[in-house]
């Protein structure tokens, strides 16, 4: 029997997904507004098997250097990246950007993780998972609307502007 573990969060974001776009793909800038991680920068045309390198500095998975592999580019509204090792625990990391009638984004991050060690590694850390997400989808919302302080941002995180999903599917 194999599992998978999910995470999920919907942030609104009052600007174009366009917007939100440029700022999602712009891997060198992450260090100013994301709360953990730093990417570094990627010149030229993001394609799938591009390689994203960088730094975690915090959250659930402590600090240490992380490796991306994208899997996914439909611009401006679909990008997807994977790491880890399938044999022990791997991740599909997915951001969704969809243009609302109103002229909105509504923003949508979710990860499946799955491999054998997937439910023991991952599963106590979803209470965690959850709320770096929700300070993720926070801060990466009033950044795209252009308030760029990132100390306010971390600090002044509320659970009011997302929501959360966390889900355990078994196959």
């Amino acid at each position: 029997m194999s599992s998978s573990l999910s995470v999920s969060v919907q942030t609104r974001i009052n600007a174009p997904a366009e917007k939100a776009w440029q700022v999602l793909t712009d891997f060198g800038s992450y260090r100013t507004w994301h709360p953990v991680l730093t990417l570094e920068s990627h010149p030229g045309p993001l394609t799938v098997g591009t390689l994203l390198q960088g730094q975690s500095s915090g959250g659930p998975a402590g600090q240490q250097p992380v490796a991306f592999t994208i899997a996914r580019v439909q611009e401006p509204n679909h990008l997807a990246w994977t790491g880890g090792d399938p044999e022990v625990v791997a991740g599909r990391h997915s951001f969704q950007l969809e243009q609302l009638t109103d002229g909105a984004t509504e923003f949508i991050e979710s990860e499946v993780f799955t491999g054998p060690a997937a439910p023991e590694v991952i599963g106590g850390q979803l209470p965690e998972l959850r709320a770096a997400y929700e300070t993720f989808g926070a801060a990466f919302k009033k950044y795209v609307e252009g308030r760029e302080d990132r100390a306010s941002l971390v600090s002044s995180v509320s659970r009011d502007e997302v929501g959360v999903e966390v889900g355990v599917e078994r196959a």
